[in-house]
């Protein structure tokens, strides 16, 4: 693959491709729950950016939104990974922002990460990188063993 990026932009194009739980969602209609575990979706936000104010977005999957990306008084639960596509795009989490993202946070080269926080929020917006949301959002499946063998030198 050329990169991460790449890779994950090709991914989301065979699954749009596909029709495969693939969502494009104007921010002002989302939903306040998308896919589960067993079902992840792609989730792109069509605005050139996602304001979470006063409101609340649980997921699994790829959550892609194209530029700026803020959470303010809001709850954002995602697990799998989201993507900040724009190179000058802004992911924000202010005051009041709670929940996590579990899985990746990918941002481009060039993209603004604050954190912004007080003592009553503090704490309460957490990233966890994890290879398992990762392979949940990707539909990819857990590897088995099928054969092993021993060799003795």
């Amino acid at each position: 693959m050329v990169n991460e990026n790449q890779a994950l932009l090709d991914y989301i194009a065979a699954r749009k491709a596909a029709n495969a739980d693939y969502y494009e969602v104007a921010s002002t209609s989302l939903a306040s729950i998308y896919g589960s575990a067993s079902q992840p979706v792609v989730l792109v936000i069509t605005d050139t950016s996602l304001k979470m104010l006063n409101t609340s977005l649980t997921g699994y999957g790829i959550l892609v939104v194209p530029n700026d990306f803020e959470i303010q008084n809001s709850t954002l639960q995602w697990t799998g990974i989201v993507m900040v596509r724009s190179s000058l795009g802004q992911f924000l989490v202010n005051t009041g922002a709670t929940g996590f993202i579990r899985g990746a946070l990918m941002l481009q080269s060039g993209n603004q990460f604050t954190l912004a926080t007080t003592t009553v929020g503090a704490g309460g917006f957490k990233i966890a990188y994890s290879c398992q949301a990762i392979d949940l959002a990707m539909g990819s499946q857990a590897l088995k063993v099928v054969s092993r063998t021993e060799t003795s030198y």
